[in-house]
């Protein structure tokens, strides 16, 4: 019964795992030089923060590659059961390598093509990442009383 509950409502989050995917892909996250990620953490932190998870932004300080112009900003987001137990952790990166050439669509669009989604990073690891989000979110809207804490992080640099 349990489970039935959180697949039915995972089933029926489809189009939002669609549309997260496209809203992820769209921040063009290309490693180097290392553009938009605070952007797009601070994107996935703002949704979790809204459904309760406390976030915090944690920049990687001296890492390769990390400036002010480029920093490397990650997103990590917590929220806790009524009760102890172990945490459960989804991490998935969000940065990209460079588009290259030969895409028949831009590649930081996010569109949906015969139920598709193309872009950069739809594969590795932007779809993985939007899907835990949304898999995480779908046990909260399920009334799952879970025990420990779940956990998301978006980093840089994988």
């Amino acid at each position: 019964m349990l489970l039935k509950r959180l697949f039915d409502t995972i089933e029926a989050r489809r189009g939002d795992l669609t549309a997260l995917t496209c809203d992820l892909v769209r921040f063009p996250t290309v490693n180097p030089p290392g553009e938009a990620y605070e952007p797009c953490a601070r994107f996935i932190g703002h949704r979790l923060a809204a459904r309760g998870f406390t976030v915090d932004y944690v920049r990687a300080h001296g890492t390769p590659g990390d400036s002010d112009a480029h920093p490397r900003v990650n997103v990590i987001a917590r929220r806790d059961g009524a009760r102890p137990g172990p945490c459960v952790h989804f991490n998935g990166h969000i940065d990209v390598v460079e588009a290259g050439h030969g895409w028949s669509v831009d590649p930081f669009a996010g569109v949906v093509r015969d139920g598709r989604v193309y872009g950069r990073g739809t594969a590795d690891m932007k779809g993985g990442l939007a899907a835990a989000i949304v898999a995480v979110e779908a046990i909260l809207d399920a009334g799952i009383d879970f025990p420990g804490a779940l956990e998301i992080s978006g980093t840089v640099d994988e």
